[in-house]
């Protein structure tokens, strides 16, 4: 029994180390005493992590001369004493805030921060006060505390083991670093199978186009008739690599511990109310409100790879002629007539469609109390966070209004302006449902 007990802890702890070396390629150590960290970047780079260390100034005027910011590093090593003579709080309002505005821009990339501190109510300050600063750089995904003292006092050799201890306790940090693990190890996968398909270096280039293309064909389903030189078809090739890495992702996934119990599994409020997963939106204002309409966006909607030029399935127009409107009913107040092509896929992609076929429909701030019911509506697309739209946006089909529309309108945005193309998921849902609709015979029986 001990054996096994020592063999699982064993393996726990090696299990533990291989997870975190694998994340951590890069090092930035900011502190103002070379030869305390000497032996951890000793220790790092014997592990063939990329270290760097970096001595800040402590004084506000000489950190707003810095001109040079750093690359992205997967982790930080900070010191929150940087300069002893002064407070904690100073140290952070004063050095650390500033300096991070200087070597941290918005394009920073993906981190985290090591705090070297015994206490944890500086970790509290810190991130309270970095909060304010999400504007001016790209905020850490996650800051955990470590004591430096420990380590000046015996050696840095466990450092790694003790940091992924730290990191497990994180669902952030614990979520973040193996699903980057997931997506490196994915990515090598993937792309070394379809490379090996054209194993002749000689004419893996052009060979390569041309599987790329067919990939980037059939994702899309444009026919290649349809494909001119301006149209970004490497975007396409892209989503269907996409595809491919899912795959090889949902393969090698394994379970991680980062869910506590169910019932402790709570959304921490404003107002320090808390609720649990079973909670619905039951107000507009609410916290819930704009944390599921920015996720529900982020799920369903593309708002950036669309072209006016380009009528692709899922496409949704904003109607900015009155002429051109299909919706017969009088709309809300406030709402903006629109139009989704739908054109099914497999029309599309053989290239048998004569007129873009199209559904008509309205966009309104959401609104739990609106009446409008019937099988004849599609309503499950809310909230969502649109372009210019400070309030969650309803989006609502009229499965009764279905038309077509001339290509050429539909290419003129002074007629239909394009918003944004839903995702292939929603797409089939309202394709499917839009189908069920139609289809239906009724039957009328005399009893």
């Amino acid at each position: 029994m001990l054996q096994k007990l020592l063999l699982h802890f064993a393996l726990k702890n090696k299990k533990r180390v291989v997870m975190i070396e694998e994340f951590i390629d890069s090092v930035l150590i900011i502190d103002d005493k070379e030869e305390e960290i000497k032996d951890l970047k000793n220790l790092l780079e014997k592990k063939d992590i990329w270290v760097t260390y970096y001595n800040p100034p402590t004084e506000k005027h000489k950190i707003d001369k810095i001109t040079s910011r750093f690359r992205n590093r997967k982790l930080l090593f900070l010191d929150l004493r940087i300069d002893e003579a002064k407070t904690t709080i100073d140290n952070i309002s004063v050095i650390l805030r500033p300096l991070l505005k200087k070597i941290i821009s918005n394009n920073f990339g993906n981190y985290g921060i090591v705090m070297w501190t015994k206490h944890e109510s500086h970790i509290i300050e810190f991130k309270e006060k970095i909060q304010k600063d999400a504007n001016d750089y790209q905020l850490p995904l996650f800051v955990i505390q470590m004591n430096k003292s420990k380590y000046l006092s015996t050696t840095f050799d466990n450092v790694l083991n003790d940091l992924e201890t730290e990191l497990q306790k994180s669902t952030a940090a614990n979520f973040f670093i193996n699903w980057s693990n997931l997506i490196q190890k994915g990515k090598d996968k993937a792309i070394t199978s379809i490379f090996q398909l054209i194993p002749d270096y000689q004419k893996q280039d052009k060979n390569l186009e041309f599987l790329l293309c067919k990939m980037a064909l059939n994702y899309t389903g444009i026919p290649f008739d349809n494909i001119d030189d301006d149209y970004p078809l490497s975007i396409d090739a892209i989503k269907a690599f996409n595809d491919l890495l899912a795959s090889e992702i949902n393969a090698l996934s394994q379970p991680l511990e980062i869910f506590t119990k169910k019932n402790e599994i709570l959304f921490n409020r404003k107002d320090k109310k808390t609720i649990d997963p079973k909670t619905k939106i039951n107000k507009v204002g609410d916290e819930l409100t704009s944390l599921f309409s920015g996720l529900n966006s982020k799920l369903l909607i593309d708002e950036v790879n669309i072209q006016q030029n380009k009528i692709i399935p899922g496409n949704v127009y904003e109607i900015m002629d009155d002429a051109s409107k299909l919706i017969t009913f009088d709309l809300p107040e406030g709402a903006r007539p629109i139009i989704i092509e739908m054109t099914p896929p497999c029309d599309f992609s053989n290239n048998r469609k004569t007129y873009p076929r199209v559904l008509s429909g309205y966009i309104q701030d959401l609104n739990l109390k609106d009446k409008r019911s019937g099988d004849k509506f599609y309503r499950e697309l809310w909230p969502v966070k649109l372009k210019g739209k400070e309030t969650p946006q309803i989006i609502i089909f009229d499965f009764s209004m279905l038309g077509f529309v001339e290509e050429g309108n539909l290419k003129n945005n002074k007629k239909y302006t394009l918003l944004f193309r839903l995702k292939d998921k929603l797409f089939a849902d309202i394709l499917q449902k839009m189908s069920a609709h139609i289809a239906r015979l009724g039957l009328s029986i005399i009893h």
